[in-house]
């Protein structure tokens, strides 16, 4: 059987639970899970118990990284209210912004103000990501244009923000985007299936939605990743459920 040879992969998406989540995740574990699955960078995701937010929080949660990581970690900031203004202190520390403007799990969502503020005050050397989904996609469309900065869209899972962000880099405008193995492969009737096991956020979406990732799949989606967000089996067992499923493994395999 032939063999291909392939670079360590760079999952630019996931939740290793550093802080507050340990029993779920943490840098030893999620940076093996990433090595089992051909991925030697991931990036972390700020919606941690205390968030990312603080200097502080960064420079213990980065010392923890160095610590305990089997391949190389970064982290994403999390726009949070309060800390507003301290933002371009937390640039030094992390890889990117993550802005949050559907609901999340986690206390880091923000309106439209401390939006602004984050366009103003985050660094230009310094790419912001944004949770968005259906109209708030558009939206954050908008302030690529308006603030003349790159704007990176997490999981896009719906035909109508695939097909914007089209039009916007059709435009020139300075968008990037990935998708979920789970939104390209998955429909929600895989949730009705599975239950907790098959929920996350984004929610799966129609066959109409995967027909029309796979359509952009080479022109428009930028990178595959995985959004990674393991949770213990008796979590997702209760009432209420945690969002989220795993995913560092089995990625790659999945794309082959």
């Amino acid at each position: 059987m032939p063999l291909t040879t392939l670079p360590g992969l760079i999952d630019v998406h996931t939740h290793l639970r550093v802080p507050g989540g340990e029993h779920k995740e943490d840098f030893a574990t999620g940076t093996a899970a990433a090595l089992a699955g051909g991925v030697t960078m991931v990036l972390a995701m700020p919606n941690t118990s205390p968030p990312l937010s603080t200097t502080a929080v960064l420079e213990t949660t980065r010392a923890k990284a160095q610590a305990s990581s089997y391949c190389d970690v970064g982290l994403f900031a999390g726009a949070s209210p309060p800390v507003i203004d301290q933002l371009p202190s937390l640039a030094p520390y992390t890889a990117a912004l993550k802005i949050y403007l559907n609901d999340t799990f986690g206390d880091l969502r923000v309106d439209d103000v401390p939006v602004l503020q984050c366009f103003a005050t985050w660094p230009r050397e310094k790419l912001i990501a944004m949770h968005a989904e259906k109209q708030s996609v558009a939206v954050g469309i908008g302030l690529s244009a308006a603030y003349d900065r790159h704007v990176h869209f997490c999981h896009i899972s719906r035909r109508e923000e695939i097909e914007l962000i089209a039009q916007a880099k059709a435009q020139g405008l300075k968008v990037s985007c990935e998708v979920c193995p789970h939104h390209l492969f998955m429909t929600y009737d895989e949730t009705e299936k599975q239950g907790a096991f098959a929920d996350m956020r984004p929610v799966l979406g129609s066959q109409s939605d995967v027909d029309a990732l796979w359509d952009h799949i080479n022109d428009t989606i930028d990178c595959i990743a995985t959004d990674h967000a393991p949770h213990t089996i008796a979590e997702k067992q209760g009432d209420p459920y945690p969002p989220g499923i795993i995913g560092l493994q089995t990625s790659l395999p999945l794309m082959l």
